[in-house]
């Protein structure tokens, strides 16, 4: 054989979602959403999952998703899907009042996300060879996620 792969879908990046809590993993390439993440299970209810490995040590090493430029997670992604031959699920963490000088674009403006924020992390992405974004999930100034069962005019 001369190009490609004998056998399709051998590379994947694992775990993803609720599979990377159950090993005590971070969700894929993403950063970690919270130091300590609340998840609201149907069954048991609220339970708490602390990042692998916090301890008192390593706490200045954790940044939340939704204070990183997602430029830098589209970055992170674009490198990866080169060596993996399945589609990655990138999910975008945005907060609906975006940190000041977190984007050089919103300097001067308003702090409130905007479709033209998504845009531009959209377009940033596309030129990145990023095929598709998953989920974009949004964390409120109330401190309430809104991700894929919401409203998406009413997220934005």
């Amino acid at each position: 054989m001369t190009d490609g792969l004998y056998n399709a879908y051998r590379m994947a990046v694992a775990p993803t979602g609720s599979i990377s809590y159950v090993n005590d993993a971070t969700a894929s390439l993403h950063p970690i959403i919270n130091k300590i993440e609340e998840r609201q299970e149907k069954k048991i209810g609220k339970i708490y999952y602390p990042a692998p490995y916090l301890d008192a040590d390593t706490i200045p090493y954790y940044e939340s998703a939704y204070n990183i430029d997602m430029r830098k997670v589209i970055d992170v992604y674009a490198e990866a899907q080169q060596h993996v031959d399945q589609g990655m699920a990138m999910t975008l963490f945005m907060r609906s009042t975006i940190p000041e000088g977190l984007y050089e674009w919103k300097n001067g403006r308003t702090d409130k996300m905007t479709t033209r924020d998504l845009n531009i992390l959209r377009n940033y992405a596309y030129r990145k060879d990023i095929k598709s974004i998953y989920y974009i999930r949004t964390y409120t100034d109330d401190m309430e996620e809104f991700g894929v069962n919401e409203c998406e005019s009413c997220s934005i």
